[in-house]
């Protein structure tokens, strides 16, 4: 990317912003270097966010992510083996260009949160500080370690029904549509037997589908322990009043500063998300422009799938707005696909590992 890149030149004079913000730590290796070099305010907000994230991660046992997100990236992949880390950094990605496209002049009206990025998105928002949204990623992993293991999850290159019906095909009723990412893409979770028996009944039907690099469940109504703690974990933080439009793909509607958004986050655990009907609900309210706030651009690909006459622009990946081909769903089963898959359904992979097939990156 052009070092003279202006996030603010893509921008038409009457465009209304929504920003995507993808789930922790599924987007491969997070580039903080790029959109600190967008101008010397866009610079001061990144390091900004790195160094309150790091304010709010536990004091050992946790490396500088100052040291591995900017000044010295080609050490991530090392760091990131070891767990939490790249959930963290993924995090960290999200409000960093969340608040670096700001510095730059492209302001949000709008925020989704897909999965977990809805914490970001909350972020983004206003609706919590940027350190304590750090201190429910790592609660949020140290859970789904200790309640979703035995688990997994499967993109398939089908829709939602279509799904259904390979589910029943397997008979394997512990599996339970988990995120929807767009028309044609849909992530199943369960235990790694039924599964299995999944990914045959498609082999069988000849629907492509490909396992996703996620030892545990999520989204999964089995996961009601860990919903529970985690609201008990994070419920303390102070929520403040919402400042950006924040629409869910998992309540399906918008917040309101009479929700608990504590409430609202631990939601997510057990229940599934559907981010087509909710990339539609924002293009209706008035959203011109669907902007990834963090690195690659799964989100906008799968805003371009759900809503054809959207305009994106994902500012870590490439400078086009209008134009490109949607290519098949995000996830599907073909070469490199999965690590797509992984971003577009905002997983979570505990090994900081899965950026070797995402995007070539």
């Amino acid at each position: 990317m052009s070092l003279s890149f202006r996030p603010a030149e893509e921008l038409k004079p009457d465009d209304v912003c929504a920003f995507l913000f993808a789930g922790t730590g599924s987007a491969g290796v997070p580039d903080l270097v790029s959109p600190a070099r967008w101008s010397p305010a866009a610079a001061c907000a990144v390091e900004d966010v790195v160094d309150a994230v790091q304010e709010g991660l536990p004091r050992t046992g946790w490396p500088s992510l100052r040291a591995i997100l900017l000044e010295d990236p080609g050490g991530y992949r090392a760091a990131a083996r070891a767990p939490g880390v790249a959930q963290l950094c993924g995090y960290a990605a999200s409000v960093a260009v969340d608040r670096a496209l700001r510095a730059s002049g492209v302001q949000p009206v709008y925020a989704v949160g897909q999965s977990f990025g809805e914490i970001a998105a909350l972020v983004c928002a206003g609706a919590f500080a940027v350190a304590d949204g750090a201190r429910m990623a790592v609660a949020l992993v140290e859970v789904l370690a200790r309640h979703g293991a035995g688990g997994g999850m499967v993109m398939l290159e089908a829709g939602e029904d279509a799904a259904r019906v390979l589910i029943a095909a397997a008979d394997a009723p512990e599996v339970v549509v988990a995120c929807l990412n767009a028309p044609e893409a849909t992530v199943v979770s369960g235990p790694r037997g039924p599964l299995e028996a999944v990914l045959s009944a498609a082999a069988r039907r000849g629907v492509r589908a490909a396992p996703l690099a996620v030892p545990y469940l999520s989204h999964h109504p089995a996961l009601a322990g860990a919903e529970a703690e985690w609201y008990a974990s994070i419920r303390a933080f102070p929520q403040r009043p919402l400042r950006v439009r924040v629409h869910s793909p998992v309540r399906g509607r918008a917040y309101t500063d009479a929700d608990d958004l504590h409430r609202a986050l631990a939601d997510c655990i057990v229940r599934p998300v559907r981010l087509p009907e909710t990339l539609r609900a924002v293009h209706a309210a008035g959203a011109t422009l669907f902007t990834e706030a963090g690195p690659g651009g799964a989100l906008c690909r799968c805003a371009r799938l759900s809503v054809p006459e959207a305009r994106t622009l994902a500012p870590l990946r490439d400078r086009r707005s209008t134009g490109e081909p949607a290519g098949p769903p995000p996830g599907g089963a073909a070469a490199g696909a999965p690590a797509e898959g992984k971003a577009a359904a905002g997983i979570s992979p505990p090994s900081g590992r899965e950026g070797d097939l995402h995007d070539g990156r």
